[in-house]
């Protein structure tokens, strides 16, 4: 009995939205995601803070639009200089085209596009992660989900400086946000039109913390309270928490611990570099994961963006490192989907930066990584040497070494309030 054939990709036709589409993508939208005003779908399409109608792409099958995708514009900031990214975000397919192929060919489309116009880097949030997995995308973004109560945290006599923030402080806090941003690692960078037409609409709580100078605006919080057990059992969610100094991080998270006779829970989804788990007094979890031997809960973690490198030697090439790495590795990078990113480079680090040139030969350290593994190294998710030694890499020669400092960087932590 001869072995199944793989069902062939159907045929799609992909091609950039034109005006005549928004009614049927907003019929789409609605019935894809289940939303109940089609009205708010038109308008996401017509009248969006991040994109317009020409970074909308569908696909046709038999003359019919069948699924619809948005490739958002964005730049991170890494290491104090932007890069450019492509969110792929709102994938939608037709219900009645599921299971068919229609989701994969049209993002290998997109994929193919972006290598092809110069969109070295990729980025989305994934329904589930496998699928994205076999396109090439890999998780760069992790976060710690806590749940904690407010009287586990620390106390600061600094909290007396917080205060609810006034409509004159939003320029001073748009501007705060890209000051710490900007020194963050892959945090999005944020248009006037986001924070005008989006952040500012939010309703629940601002605050911020006013330093020792009148007017300067140090750090600040935004948060919603659920009410649903009454005054004193509150549950807050923190959506956001900005600090550019010590006193203001002491002072936001003595905010948080000063509401502990009404807040019984604090929710946050917090970057992965441990900070938040050492501000408890002791670890905890209210939403405790399993037990495992003798070890405390203090949060789960989660899974945040995936990224995808489209084309391998310019999203290296535009990557800052640090000014202090050196040495050369010859880098072989598998890639099925991409298939010309599937080659074997010599790729050095020099001043601040990594220069790439096709291998030719010369004796030199191998790192041999699959392109999902690739974007974990690339944004620092993943170190190589974890990855050679977990199998995920292959090094030879100490090539994961000499990659592991180019890449050591803070975890990448894009911000709950960029999502896309």
């Amino acid at each position: 009995m001869s072995p199944a054939r793989a069902p062939r990709a159907p045929a799609i036709r992909y091609r950039p939205a034109r005006r005549t589409d928004v009614e049927t993508l907003a019929e789409l939208g609605a019935r894809a995601y289940r939303v109940s005003s089609v009205e708010k779908r038109r308008e996401f399409y017509t009248d969006h803070p991040r994109f317009t109608l020409r970074d909308v792409r569908v696909a046709e099958l038999d003359g019919e639009v069948v699924a619809s995708l948005v490739l958002y514009p964005l730049t991170a900031w890494v290491r104090g200089h932007g890069v450019p990214i492509t969110g792929v975000g709102s994938v939608a397919v037709s219900p009645e085209h599921r299971r068919r192929g229609v989701g994969e060919a049209f993002l290998r489309s997109a994929l193919r596009e972006m290598r092809q116009r110069g969109s070295h880097l990729s980025a989305l949030y994934a329904f589930k992660g496998a699928y994205y997995r076999k396109l090439g995308y890999g998780v760069g973004e992790v976060v710690h989900q806590l749940a904690v109560a407010a009287s586990n945290l620390p106390a600061s006599d600094e909290a007396r400086r917080v205060r609810r923030l006034r409509l004159p402080d939003r320029p001073a806090v748009q501007a705060l946000y890209d000051r710490v941003g900007s020194q963050g690692h892959f945090a999005l960078e944020r248009r006037p039109e986001w924070w005008s037409l989006r952040l500012w609409g939010y309703p629940g709580d601002w605050v911020v913390y006013e330093g020792r100078r009148r007017g300067q605006i140090e750090g600040y919080l935004y948060y919603e309270v659920e009410t649903s057990h009454g005054p004193f059992r509150l549950a807050v969610t923190l959506g956001e928490f900005v600090a550019s100094t010590p006193e203001a991080h002491r002072a936001l998270v003595g905010h948080l611990a000063s509401l502990a006779d009404q807040v019984e829970e604090i929710h946050y989804a917090a970057p992965a570099d441990n900070t938040w788990l050492s501000l408890l007094k002791t670890a905890q979890n209210l939403r405790p994961g399993a037990e495992i031997a003798a070890y405390l809960d203090s949060g789960g973690v989660a899974n945040g963006a995936m990224f995808r490198i489209t084309e391998v030697k310019a999203a290296l090439e535009m990557l800052p490192i640090a000014r202090e790495a050196r040495g050369e590795i010859a880098l072989e990078v598998e890639d099925p989907v991409l298939p010309q990113n599937a080659r074997t480079y010599r790729v050095s680090a020099r001043e601040g930066r990594l220069r790439v040139a096709p291998y030719r030969g010369r004796r030199a350290p191998r790192l041999r990584t699959p392109v999902d593994v690739l974007a974990q190294i690339y944004t620092g998710a993943l170190s190589p040497r974890r990855a050679a030694e977990a199998g995920l890499a292959e090094s030879s020669q100490g090539a994961a070494e000499i990659a592991d400092g180019w890449f050591r960087a803070r975890p990448a932590f894009l911000y709950s309030f960029n999502l896309f």
